[in-house]
Protein backbone atom coordinates (compact mmCIF):
# COMPACT_ATOMS: atom_id res chain seq x y z
CA UNK A 1 0.00 0.00 0.00
CA UNK A 2 1.84 3.63 -0.66
CA UNK A 3 2.11 6.10 1.39
CA UNK A 4 3.82 9.72 1.78
CA UNK A 5 6.83 8.34 1.99
CA UNK A 6 6.99 6.10 -1.19
CA UNK A 7 8.71 7.63 -4.13
CA UNK A 8 6.31 7.84 -7.52
CA UNK A 9 6.62 6.01 -10.08
CA UNK A 10 8.67 7.10 -12.64
CA UNK A 11 11.74 7.26 -10.31
CA UNK A 12 11.23 10.79 -9.30
CA UNK A 13 11.77 12.32 -5.47
CA UNK A 14 7.98 13.33 -5.68
CA UNK A 15 5.68 11.54 -2.90
CA UNK A 16 2.30 10.77 -2.58
CA UNK A 17 -0.11 12.71 -0.32
CA UNK A 18 -1.05 9.73 2.89
CA UNK A 19 -3.49 7.47 1.86
CA UNK A 20 -4.68 4.42 3.47
CA UNK A 21 -6.63 1.34 1.31
CA UNK A 22 -9.78 0.18 2.93
CA UNK A 23 -10.61 -2.29 0.79
CA UNK A 24 -8.88 -3.77 -2.35
CA UNK A 25 -9.30 -6.91 -4.51
CA UNK A 26 -7.11 -5.78 -7.09
CA UNK A 27 -3.36 -6.15 -7.77
CA UNK A 28 -0.51 -3.81 -6.22
CA UNK A 29 -0.02 -2.26 -9.70
CA UNK A 30 -3.53 -1.21 -9.94
CA UNK A 31 -3.90 0.03 -6.62
CA UNK A 32 -0.40 2.27 -7.06
CA UNK A 33 -2.34 3.54 -10.48
CA UNK A 34 -5.16 4.38 -8.95
CA UNK A 35 -3.59 6.32 -5.55
CA UNK A 36 -0.95 8.12 -8.29
CA UNK A 37 -4.02 8.91 -10.71
CA UNK A 38 -5.62 10.68 -7.94
CA UNK A 39 -3.02 12.21 -6.31
CA UNK A 40 -1.80 14.36 -9.52
CA UNK A 41 -5.50 15.12 -10.37
CA UNK A 42 -5.63 16.71 -7.07
CA UNK A 43 -3.41 19.03 -8.44
CA UNK A 44 -4.50 19.81 -11.36
CA UNK A 45 -8.65 19.81 -10.89
CA UNK A 46 -10.64 21.57 -8.73
CA UNK A 47 -14.18 19.15 -8.68
CA UNK A 48 -14.20 15.97 -7.46
CA UNK A 49 -16.01 14.91 -10.26
CA UNK A 50 -13.22 16.12 -13.03
CA UNK A 51 -10.62 13.90 -10.49
CA UNK A 52 -13.31 10.62 -11.08
CA UNK A 53 -13.57 11.41 -14.33
CA UNK A 54 -9.83 11.36 -15.27
CA UNK A 55 -9.50 7.87 -12.88
CA UNK A 56 -12.33 6.18 -15.00
CA UNK A 57 -10.84 7.48 -18.29
CA UNK A 58 -7.26 6.38 -16.68
CA UNK A 59 -8.77 2.62 -15.94
CA UNK A 60 -10.62 2.05 -19.04
CA UNK A 61 -7.49 2.56 -21.39
CA UNK A 62 -5.20 0.89 -19.31
CA UNK A 63 -7.30 -2.20 -18.30
CA UNK A 64 -10.82 -2.05 -20.73
CA UNK A 65 -13.93 -2.87 -19.74
CA UNK A 66 -16.04 -0.07 -18.16
CA UNK A 67 -14.56 1.41 -14.81
CA UNK A 68 -16.62 3.64 -12.25
CA UNK A 69 -15.33 5.98 -9.92
CA UNK A 70 -17.20 8.39 -6.91
CA UNK A 71 -14.57 10.67 -5.33
CA UNK A 72 -15.65 12.98 -2.55
CA UNK A 73 -15.87 13.68 0.96
CA UNK A 74 -18.91 12.15 1.56
CA UNK A 75 -20.91 9.52 -0.47
CA UNK A 76 -22.73 6.54 0.11
CA UNK A 77 -23.37 3.65 -2.67
CA UNK A 78 -24.75 0.28 -3.37
CA UNK A 79 -23.11 -1.25 -6.35
CA UNK A 80 -22.58 -5.15 -8.49
CA UNK A 81 -18.78 -5.40 -9.29
CA UNK A 82 -16.92 -7.63 -10.97
CA UNK A 83 -14.33 -10.46 -8.80
CA UNK A 84 -11.03 -8.66 -8.32
CA UNK A 85 -12.33 -5.27 -9.45
CA UNK A 86 -12.76 -2.97 -6.54
CA UNK A 87 -11.10 -0.32 -4.96
CA UNK A 88 -11.81 1.76 -1.84
CA UNK A 89 -9.25 4.16 -0.25
CA UNK A 90 -8.73 7.73 1.45
CA UNK A 91 -6.64 10.58 0.75
CA UNK A 92 -5.08 13.45 2.76
CA UNK A 93 -6.88 16.15 1.16
CA UNK A 94 -8.78 19.26 2.94
CA UNK A 95 -11.18 18.12 3.51
CA UNK A 96 -10.55 14.28 3.53
CA UNK A 97 -11.35 12.32 0.38
CA UNK A 98 -12.96 9.50 -0.43
CA UNK A 99 -11.94 7.24 -3.75
CA UNK A 100 -14.13 4.43 -4.60
CA UNK A 101 -13.11 2.68 -7.93
CA UNK A 102 -14.93 -0.45 -9.57
CA UNK A 103 -15.46 -2.15 -12.60
CA UNK A 104 -19.16 -3.21 -13.53
CA UNK A 105 -20.24 -5.99 -15.49
CA UNK A 106 -20.77 -5.17 -19.08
Amino acid sequence: MPDASDAAADGSEETLRTNKIIYSDLNTEQNNLAVGCVDSQLNSYTTDKDVATALKKEFDAKYGGTWQAIVGSCFGCSLTHKTKAVLHFQIDFNPLMYVLLFQSDE
